[in-house]
């Protein structure tokens, strides 16, 4: 569904509890200098790996080992498959939808309905990845992001999930006034949170700490509930930590 001001790269989402979730889409321009960015960064690490398998192989004839040069080619591939596939997976799952390139850029994964992506839902949209990049540099990846409404390449419509920028956007039905906008949601954050379900609390209370330019890591939402009321100077809901993970 896209925003009310009838923009095309804007989608918003709601929760059964009513919060709504408004969101920027990311463009393919963006999404692919993240993915260059990203395939640098994984490039690297193989090409470390592989330094790595060459130095064990060098060190196992030196001490006569015998030791087949076969099985440590085929160890290395295997962890190199690992680190390929492990790499979009822990950082859509671990790094809240970010992996390095898509942090760089200030985008990230998220569900359709806004919320976390699962290790299911990565799993799915980075198996799709094989088809997204044929016949060349994801060349099928691109024409399916022109065609879809929310710019979704393969491995986004078969997961469920879009990607979005990084803006920390969020409507919780700020009417304007005198406060500011900002201000609003996190008294209206802080207001309702009781009332509504673990993930849309959690989802609300990133979006709101993201207002303020910081990011959860690994806090659950009662911690990010309490930065976000030391961040506005009110009286803690819970105990703030100390420092950032």
């Amino acid at each position: 569904m896209t925003g009310n001001d009838g923009r095309p790269d804007l989608v918003s989402v709601e929760t059964p509890e009513s919060v709504a979730f408004a969101y920027e889409l990311a463009g393919a321009g963006s999404r692919g200098a993240a993915i260059l960015i990203d395939t640098v960064f994984v490039s690297l690490i193989i090409a470390a790996e592989a330094g790595a398998g060459i130095l064990v192989s060098m060190a196992l004839t030196a001490m006569k080992l015998q030791v087949t040069t076969i099985w440590i080619v085929g160890v290395v591939i295997a962890v190199a498959f690992v680190t390929y596939w492990g790499y979009y997976v822990f950082g859509e799952v671990f790094r809240n939808g970010r992996t390095p390139g898509k942090r760089y850029l200030g985008i990230r994964v998220v569900r359709d309905d806004g919320s976390r992506v699962s290790a299911l839902d990565s799993v799915i949209r980075n198996a799709m990845r094989i088809i997204d990049m044929l016949p060349g540099y994801y060349a099928v990846g691109l024409v399916a992001m022109l065609l879809s409404a929310r710019s979704k390449r393969l491995g986004d419509m078969v997961a469920g999930t879009i990607v979005v920028r990084d803006t920390g956007e969020l409507a919780l039905r700020f009417e304007g006034g005198s406060q500011s906008r900002r201000d609003s949601l996190t008294a209206e954050y802080l207001e309702r949170r009781a009332g509504l379900s673990p993930e849309a609390r959690y989802q609300a209370a990133a979006a709101v700490l993201a207002m303020y330019g910081e990011e959860p890591g690994l806090w659950d939402e009662p911690t990010i509930a309490g930065r976000i009321a030391d961040l506005a100077g009110l009286r803690p809901v819970v105990d703030a930590p100390t420092e950032a993970v």
